[in-house]
Formats: structure tokens, C-alpha cells, sequence
């Protein structure tokens, strides 16, 4: 049980964060299906910080892949709204 809420813990990316993004998906017309949402940690600082890392978000269709920073305060949902829309993606 504890090894399992370290893992938690350790997540750069919460559950509403990638419900979020799903619904961005859905809301530019595409599949959520058709993505996949992975999240890398940055190596542990040598003090106590705030948790950050990397949103990796990757059409499967077409294997566009980007990379968001994303944390504490970060914005990736709002540079991933603005890449939907721009078609950085491809088309839905």
C-alpha cells in the first residue's frame, strides 16, 4: 500500500489534469481514443520542491508527438488548447 501511494505521489500529472485534456480533445472534434498522455518526472531535486516534469502527448494515428512541461502551476492545457487548434496535430 505504501509503495503505491509513492507512485501516486510521485504522478507530475493528476487524474483531472488528463480528464481535462480528454475533454480538449473532444471540445477540437477529435478522439480521445486516438491519443495517448504519458508523463516523465524530473530526476529528484537535492531539496524540497514542488513536483514537475514533462506531459508527453502522442497522436497515435499520425505519431505526432509534443512535449508540455507541466507541474505545479504549469500551463500545458492551455498550450495544448492552443496546439489543437493550430493543427499542430493534424487534422481531427
Amino acid at each position: 500500500m505504501l509503495q503505491q501511494d509513492l507512485k501516486s505521489a510521485l504522478k507530475v500529472l493528476g487524474q483531472d489534469e488528463i480528464d481535462d485534456a480528454h475533454a480538449l480533445l473532444r471540445k477540437a472534434g477529435y478522439r480521445p481514443a486516438d491519443f495517448e498522455i504519458l508523463q516523465r518526472c524530473d530526476r529528484s531535486p537535492q531539496y524540497v520542491a514542488a513536483l514537475a516534469g514533462d506531459a508527453i502527448v502522442i497522436r497515435k494515428s499520425n505519431r505526432v508527438a509534443k512535449a508540455y512541461r507541466a507541474g505545479h502551476l504549469s500551463n500545458w492545457l492551455f498550450l495544448l488548447e492552443s496546439d489543437l487548434a493550430s493543427g499542430a496535430f493534424g487534422q481531427p
